[in-house]
């Protein structure tokens, strides 16, 4: 009996180190491992990962009333919008704000510029044709000054070092309110923050919503800093080595998407993993849980360390992107900072545009990134944009396995124009209903055609013989025809 205790502590006490340097039993997160993405060349190539291409000049344009007045040419010139986000209801659904539909998006004046962010709101009448791209209106920023409405005029120390507005999403708590509750990411010099704010919008016309909208800017409050980073399950900027020859290291805090489980409020959003998950580094290559399967490990392990020199390992080093969570009171500040969803370390550094919310008993989570994010030798892959998906089938605290298996949603080409991305996922009312909208912004000036994902619990379908109107937010019958979009040689 001594000898067996002896035995059972010494496996033990071996189990646990080798767990702790190879993680060969998982750390309770899900990886997105370099054995995915060498899957993605011939997965991509199925026709259900594929984008649906349009060839229609009429899907190709600007909003109509996305303008400025330039007062030193005394014309109008273009206000551009890319990444940009429906105002939603609590559960993700596409809110009715008084009888208007509205979003939310990043713009900038004539072209698109990072530098000089700021986030614009576009409302459309439900009752108007949503065919037409002329029912969206441009109503200004949803800001008129960096920190607008901060508690007794002054901004904290984060908002005071902003130097632009990125996504986020905004939520619509109470339908008889004329409230909403924005999150975005404060750009910084260095880094970013998770924000919040209430803003209040008023009709036009005293007591007539059917006016029109306007925004009160002097009835926003509340205007502050949610999270920065841990240290632990995030990175934060004291822990960021800055940027490595040639080779771009993310560091990311941004994207923040509410989403409410009952009475408990979450954000998700777009991080890098802090020490709990090793951060970046040479840690990151003894990990089996970044590879996927064993022989993965065993070849891909040699052939980075043998080749420090590389692009290839430079990307892998650096690749730390995390889609995080964290838990919030109720008045949106932060309560509890939750372990990472995903994870991909030596993977990918960016994980963008993440998604999340409850459909047909499950939770589906969703996040973009460009093909040049991730660590491969195949060049087809630099070529592309994708979506990525993951389901958990025991609640929005649950594992999230990998939707169809690589946790591949979509793939598309990046052409000259007509490029899309930053694709969100809008969830039905009707659950019966298993054909979801996907929006997204085309050449970084418009809104792009919406299309459709069919989902089948763990497996997804990308629609991709018709699209609808740009900037469609439901599916109301009207459609275009498209075709899957050949793929990359």
């Amino acid at each position: 009996m001594i000898f067996m205790l002896f035995i059972i502590i010494i496996l033990g006490f071996c189990g646990y180190n080798l767990q702790e340097k190879y993680h060969f039993f998982g750390d309770g997160v899900t990886h997105v491992t370099i054995a995915d993405v060498d899957s993605f060349s011939t997965a991509s190539r199925k026709t259900s990962t594929k984008m649906p291409e349009f060839k229609q000049k009429s899907l190709l344009s600007d909003i109509p009333s996305s303008k400025y007045y330039n007062s030193a040419t005394g014309k109008e010139g273009k206000i551009a919008v890319w990444d940009s986000w429906p105002v939603q209801n609590p559960d993700g659904t596409v809110a009715n704000f008084h009888g208007y539909r509205i979003v939310i998006g990043l713009t900038s004046k004539d072209h698109r510029n990072d530098g000089d962010a700021h986030m614009g709101m576009y409302v459309q009448k439900i009752s108007d044709d949503s065919n037409d791209l002329s029912t969206w209106q441009y109503i200004g920023n949803v800001f008129n000054y960096y920190g607008e409405g901060a508690p007794n005029g002054k901004p904290d120390k984060y908002l005071q070092q902003i130097k632009g507005e990125w996504s986020g999403s905004t939520v619509m708590m109470d339908s008889k309110s004329n409230t909403l509750r924005v999150f975005y990411a404060n750009a910084m010099t260095k880094g970013q923050a998770l924000t919040t704010a209430q803003i209040t919008l008023d009709p036009k016309k005293s007591g007539d919503w059917n006016s029109g909208l306007t925004i009160n800017h002097s009835k926003t409050k509340d205007h502050k800093t949610v999270f920065v980073g841990d240290g632990y399950y995030y990175q934060t900027v004291s822990q960021n080595a800055g940027h490595a020859d040639k080779m771009s290291d993310e560091l990311a805090m941004r994207d923040p998407h509410f989403v409410a489980d009952g009475d408990k409020y979450y954000l998700v959003f777009e991080g890098n993993t802090g020490s709990k998950y090793h951060i970046q580094g040479k840690a990151n290559f003894m990990n089996y849980s970044n590879y996927g399967n064993w022989s993965t490990y065993k070849y891909m392990q040699k052939k980075l360390l043998d080749n420090k020199d590389t692009n290839l390992y430079g990307v892998s080093y650096y690749a730390n992107s995390a889609i995080g969570k964290i838990e919030l009171n109720s008045d949106f500040s932060l309560k509890k900072v939750l372990k990472p969803m995903v994870v991909a370390n030596l993977v990918n550094d960016e994980l963008e545009r993440v998604n999340l919310f409850q459909f047909r008993g499950k939770w589906y989570l969703f996040t973009t990134s460009w093909g040049a994010k991730f660590a491969s030798t195949t060049e087809s892959l630099s070529k592309n944009a994708y979506m990525l998906g993951y389901v958990s089938d025991n609640g929005i605290n649950g594992s999230y396995k990998k939707l169809n298996g690589n946790g591949l949603v979509l793939n598309t080409n990046l052409p000259k124009s007509g490029m899309t991305y930053a694709y969100l996922v809008i969830p039905n009312k009707n659950q019966k209903n298993n054909k979801l909208v996907v929006t997204s912004f085309e050449d970084s000036h418009t809104f792009a055609p919406s299309f459709l994902l069919e989902v089948n619990g763990h497996k997804t379908k990308v629609i991709n013989n018709k699209v609808l109107d740009q900037g469609a937010l439901v599916d109301n019958g009207h459609y275009y025809k498209a075709k899957p979009e050949s793929s990359n040689k």
